[in-house]
């Protein structure tokens, strides 16, 4: 397997601009959330926060396990925007059983780190699968660092800066 490395934090914190920044020298995992939203609603599926929390979810975490076992035989450093236990903030949000997320959580090799990506206004923006607002989002950050610390995991503070140097920063705690 390869050294798996996760980014996580609330929506709008940067990471996917990173991730994007990375991708020429990384093998990278795209988040499963966006993926899931995407084909959605282009299919006017009913999987989706606002319409089926509890399919959206269960596509999320069908999404993240055909991400992972498309990485066996993958060597070298994988990025991943978001993990499995990601997905537990959103039971959380929602209020629905998670026991399935953890079974996967406890069959799946733990990462090399998780990168926390802190809640930043500034560049904070709204789209089309994006629609909490700052606050909103926020809160859900604080769900998505509560589920990595209760599993055990510590996690790296990205520091607030441009593209470049929050990528100059991973790549040196990869050592890359």
């Amino acid at each position: 397997m390869p050294d798996i490395h996760i980014f996580t934090g609330p929506p709008g914190s940067g990471k996917s601009s990173v991730l994007t920044h990375l991708a020429p020298d990384f093998q990278t995992v795209s988040e499963p959330a966006r993926r899931v939203l995407a084909d959605q609603r282009a299919t006017g599926g009913r999987g989706t926060g606002d319409r089926d929390p509890a399919l959206f979810v269960s596509l999320m975490l069908r999404q993240a396990i055909d991400d992972q076992q498309s990485l066996r035989g993958v060597s070298g450093p994988v990025i991943c925007d978001r993990g499995l236990p990601d997905l537990l903030a959103y039971t959380a949000y929602w209020q629905l059983p998670d026991g399935a997320i953890r079974e996967a959580i406890a069959a799946m090799p733990p990462p090399e780190a998780v990168f926390w990506f802190p809640p930043w206004q500034a560049i904070y923006t709204e789209d089309a699968e994006r629609t909490l607002a700052f606050g909103g989002s926020a809160a859900f950050g604080a769900l998505v660092r509560e589920a990595y610390e209760s599993l055990g995991f510590s996690l790296v503070d990205v520091p607030l800066a441009p593209v470049e140097g929050r990528a100059a920063f991973i790549r040196q705690r990869i050592g890359v």
